[in-house]
C-alpha cells in the first residue's frame, strides 16, 4: 500500500450543506420577523467570512480569537452577515436569538448532505487496510455532526481546529494527528478541497496532498479529483495520480 494513513477534510470533501448557508440564515431570520433574500445573505456570508480571515492570523484558531471564544466568534460573524444583508442594526437580544437558531439548524442531520461517493470510498479504504483520520477547520460541534451523519465510525482520529489550537494551513494540526496515530508524514496522504488550506498545510507538514473539486472551480492543471472514487486505487498504489 502506498499510503498507510489517509487524512480527510470534511466540508466540501465529505459533506456539504443540503441548502445554501444563506437559505439557513434567511430562514432563521424570518422566524424572528426579519425577511431577507437567501442569495443576498449568502453573498454577505462569504464577504464577512473573508473579513474574518483577515482579522484572525493565518493558522490560528478563530474560535479562540475573541474573549468569548466560539460563541463570540459566531455571534460576531452571523450578526455582521445579517446586518449587512438587511441594512439594519440588530439589537443584542435579537442577534443572540438569530445566532442560536442558526447554530441549532446546523446540528440537524437534514442540514447536511454526505456526498454519494463518500461512504463507498471510506469503506473501500478501510477494507484495504488504510487508517483514516479527519483534519478539519471546524468548531466544537464537528464530532457531533460526524456522529449524527454516521461518519465518525470510519475514523481513528479527529483533528478539529478548535480543539487542536491551530487551523489549516498550520502544519501542526496535521502533525498532531499523525503523532497520535504513530504515523510518519511520508506514509500519509491528505485530501481536501481548498488549495490555500488543505494543499498548503499538508505540504508544509511534509504530507502528500490531493484536492477534490466537486464544483469544477479549481485550476485543472493541478489535476484535482472530480470526487473521491479514484482514491482507493491511488492509496493502494495502483493508480498513479499526480499530487497537488
Amino acid at each position: 500500500m502506498r499510503y498507510g494513513v489517509v487524512l480527510l477534510d470534511v466540508g466540501g470533501t465529505l459533506v456539504g450543506p443540503s441548502v445554501s448557508f444563506g437559505a439557513v440564515y434567511a430562514e432563521a431570520a424570518a422566524s424572528l420577523g426579519l425577511e431577507l433574500e437567501a442569495d443576498r445573505v449568502e453573498r454577505w456570508i462569504w464577504e464577512v467570512w473573508s473579513e474574518m480571515d483577515r482579522v484572525v492570523p493565518i493558522g490560528a484558531n478563530r474560535y479562540a480569537h475573541f474573549p468569548g471564544g466560539e460563541e463570540e466568534f459566531w455571534l460576531r460573524f452571523a450578526r455582521q452577515a445579517l446586518e449587512r444583508a438587511s441594512g439594519k442594526t440588530l439589537g443584542d437580544a435579537l442577534a443572540a436569538r438569530a445566532v442560536a437558531r442558526i447554530r441549532e439548524a446546523f446540528l440537524e442531520p437534514a442540514a447536511w448532505t454526505v456526498f454519494a461517493d463518500v461512504r463507498p470510498t471510506l469503506e473501500r479504504m478501510r477494507s484495504d487496510g488504510a487508517r483514516l483520520a479527519v483534519v478539519s477547520n471546524w468548531d466544537s460541534r464537528l464530532p457531533r455532526v460526524l456522529e449524527m451523519l454516521d461518519l465518525a465510525r470510519y475514523f481513528e482520529d479527529l483533528g478539529v481546529s478548535c480543539f487542536e489550537g491551530f487551523e489549516k494551513p498550520h502544519p501542526r494540526i496535521f502533525l498532531r494527528v499523525l503523532e497520535r496515530m504513530g504515523a510518519r508524514p511520508a506514509a500519509a496522504l491528505h485530501v481536501g478541497d481548498l488549495p490555500e488550506t488543505d494543499l498548503a498545510g499538508a505540504q508544509a507538514a511534509g504530507i502528500g496532498a490531493l484536492l477534490v473539486d466537486r464544483r469544477g472551480r479549481l485550476d485543472q492543471a493541478s489535476r484535482p479529483l472530480p470526487d473521491l472514487t479514484p482514491l482507493p486505487p491511488i492509496v493502494r498504489g495502483e493508480l498513479d495520480w499526480p499530487l497537488g
